[in-house]
């Protein structure tokens, strides 16, 4: 049981570490454009309902931290109708509460300070993202194919080992993690793929697999499946101690150039020949220093366990590949340039799976709230601070991209309802808005009511 409540806490925790920025950076993108814009902001909250603790700044905004931690607002004066009296009467606006008031700006200042949450969003993911590659680096593995599934995807489309892929279904490939992106979200589609090969142009298509892949949360995802691997060269990162590369005297930096009178290029090529060849001795090649070395190598039998069936004796060497990937640091410019790149790339994968998920073709069960949030975040905090760094950048844009939406209640309703006034030149009526508005939070809490069953039959039980 102790174990239990010290696992809901830390998930709390890092749920709270999580969502308590991006909702801050959301309210602050409000606050400071209504600020500018001369607008007098009377609330601003981190969470809902009762108050744990706040004060009250100069310029008569009151801060304050809130018992529910599912969001935050600021409050605007004037940003709704003023109440009317106990005996029913609405007072005017004085020229100077007007001057202050929200109702009281331009369509395009009002338009402007709604807009600003979404779009201090993913300043801020763009941001942190650029800080990142500029520090760290991004991972790139070159785009080039080094094995093929037999029978696969692209094996039927004609793809071959050692081409390089320049775009899949009209997005421009430069990583072989652009790659994998894009083929996990397209599952069951038929893709165009250009790739260069021997340095000419090849376009071909395919029809890409549908596999089961677990999720971090333990759901079950249907991803697309090509069938292929990047290109490795035949060069031996590491040797495993008291294996059998190890006792023929292979070393790390070798590369292997030819066994058994086969000519190996790819890392994949080893695989398959030790693979086939249990407890024989074999021929090994290798270029050590510029040097053609000889060495006889025996590949240690061992039985690989079978999906249906007795297990099957194959062929072990005890050697690694050299890291394929490395991290590029960029500069500055450069470093916000792809960080710009990377915010496009997941809010265009978001809104694909959001169309996956409204037609069938991906589970809904993969939709989470707060447990899944608190869920994942408590599992990529495990991993250390950059992949916890990387999760708020996930999130960040997608809590600015879901607030675009046009839902009545959330920022891209209100945005709407602006596109509207300026198309008809005065603003929709209020009963019109009003009604939108209990549409808008009916659809809200459905959804949330929705997301959280999710949680609890498929998260927590």
């Amino acid at each position: 049981m102790i174990d239990v409540l010290a696992n809901i806490s830390d998930r709390a925790f890092w749920f709270l570490v999580l969502l308590t920025p991006l909702v801050f950076v959301h309210e602050l993108g409000h606050y400071l454009v209504a600020r500018w814009c001369g607008v007098r902001v009377d609330v601003f909250s981190i969470g809902f309902g009762p108050e744990i603790f706040g004060w009250k700044a100069r310029n008569g905004t009151h801060w304050k931290i809130s018992a529910i931690p599912l969001g935050g607002y600021i409050k605007m004066f004037g940003e709704h109708a003023i109440e009317p009296d106990a005996d029913g009467h609405v007072r005017d606006l004085s020229a100077e509460e007007q001057a202050v008031s929200f109702q009281g700006k331009r369509l395009s200042q009002r338009a402007a300070i709604v807009f600003a949450g979404p779009a201090a969003n993913y300043a801020f993911a763009i941001a942190v993202a650029a800080v990142m590659f500029v520090a760290v680096g991004q991972y790139y593995t070159p785009p080039r194919i080094g094995g093929i599934s037999e029978g696969g995807p692209a094996a039927a489309a004609g793809l071959q080992p050692g081409d390089t892929i320049v775009s899949i279904g009209g997005a421009s490939v430069e990583r072989f993690e652009d790659i994998v992106q894009l083929i996990r979200m397209a599952p069951g589609e038929r893709l165009r793929i250009d790739v260069l090969r021997d340095g000419e142009p090849v376009t071909l298509d395919a029809v890409l697999d549908e596999k089961p892949l677990q999720a971090i949360d333990g759901t079950m995802q249907n991803v697309g499946d090509l069938g292929l691997v990047p290109y490795i060269p035949a060069t031996v990162g590491r040797v495993v101690e008291g294996s059998a590369a190890k006792e023929a005297g292979l070393q790390a930096g070798d590369r292997i150039v030819n066994i058994d009178g086969a000519a190996v290029e790819r890392f994949d090529q080893i695989q398959g020949i030790i693979r086939n060849a249990p407890g024989r001795a074999l021929t090994m090649v290798v270029e050590r220093g510029g040097v053609d070395v000889v060495l006889t190598v025996t590949p240690r039998p061992v039985e690989e366990p079978q999906e249906t069936g007795p297990p099957i004796v194959v062929g072990q060497l005890g050697v690694a590949a050299e890291r394929l990937s490395e991290l590029i640091r960029y500069d500055p410019v450069t470093a916000l340039w792809r960080a710009t790149q990377a915010a496009g790339t997941m809010t265009r994968d978001t809104l694909k799976a959001m169309g996956q998920i409204v037609t069938g073709k991906r589970d809904s069960k993969e939709m989470g709230g707060p447990i899944m949030i608190a869920q994942v975040s408590g599992m990529v905090a495990q991993a250390g601070p950059l992949a916890f760094i990387e999760l708020m950048i996930f999130f960040s844009i997608n809590l600015g991209l879901i607030n675009l939406l046009p839902v009545p209640v959330l920022d891209g309703g209100h945005l709407a309802f602006y596109a509207v006034e300026a198309v008809r030149g005065r603003p929709v009526g209020e009963r019109a808005q009003e009604f939108s508005f209990k549409i808008g939070l009916a659809l809200v809490l459905s959804l949330m009511i929705f997301v959280t069953v999710n949680d609890l039959l498929h998260r927590v039980f």
